[in-house]
């Protein structure tokens, strides 16, 4: 019984070493890299208030012991920038440091029925924001970072029809916009930006016929995919809506 104590006791000591060091009100004056970017949504506009956090982490192992260093935490401005200069130490520098270095995003404090964000409620976005950079070789280095937010509309998507004939048979609608970080040149949505994926149990047929209220990507390419589970045999069906300002589309699908 002793060394089952003494066992948990070091295993606790192992694990609870992990190091924190906050260095957020540090000002770098020579050697700087810089963290940068804009946040935007349809046509341009920008978006404020959003929170950049610039972390340096180690990972401890299953044991623990790992360090984290806080380094940048900054809200875009009323014309959607963000910029901070930050010290890169000796440690951290080069392909063969022993960290990385994390960016993170929080869009909580933007309108959810304004804009498509990371949390929206019901219908969440699953697409990932935030960058992992494994390495940094140079203090001049200029991290930019530019993400987008998409306005929020609703369409209303009809899923009539549907007869279950056995227990796990479902009838949903999912939507997919562009949403995110700028990946160069999405195909899928003729976008620069990355893909947001939203429904997931959210729109989901409960009678025979349901009248469902999705939210959508204004002035943008979406698209709106149907999952049937049929006699216990999965489909998916996609289709292409171009949504303007003001809309009233209406679409309607069979089981």
């Amino acid at each position: 019984m002793k060394n089952i104590i003494t066992i948990l006791i070091i295993l606790l000591v192992f694990t609870s070493c992990e190091k924190n060091e906050d260095d957020l009100k540090d000002v770098c004056t020579e050697n700087c890299t810089t963290l940068s970017g804009k946040f935007i949504s349809a046509n341009n506009e920008p978006v404020a208030n959003i929170t950049v956090t610039l972390n340096y982490r180690i990972s401890g192992g299953g044991f623990g012991g790992g360090s984290t260093r806080k380094i940048v935490k900054i809200e875009s401005d009323k014309n959607g920038n963000f910029y901070k200069n930050f010290y890169i130490k000796d440690s951290e520098l080069g392909n063969t440091a022993m960290g990385y270095f994390d960016i993170g995003i929080d869009d909580s404090k933007i309108d959810v029925n304004k804009y498509i964000r990371t949390d929206n409620l019901i219908g969440t976005t699953t697409m990932i924001i935030g960058k992992s950079i494994y390495a940094i070789t140079n203090r001049d280095t200029i991290i930019n970072f530019t993400c987008y937010f998409p306005k929020k509309t609703y369409i209303k998507v009809n899923l009539n029809n549907f007869t279950p004939q056995q227990v796990d048979d479902s009838f949903e609608v999912r939507t997919l916009y562009p949403f995110g970080g700028n990946v160069g040149y999405n195909e899928f949505l003729d976008s620069p930006y990355g893909t947001g994926f939203s429904g997931y149990g959210n729109w989901t047929a409960k009678n025979l016929n349901n009248n469902l209220n999705v939210f959508v990507a204004e002035g943008e390419k979406n698209i709106i995919r149907i999952i049937r589970r049929k006699n216990g045999v999965g489909s998916s069906e996609d289709f292409e809506v171009n949504v303007p300002p003001n809309n009233s589309i209406e679409l309607t699908y069979d089981y």
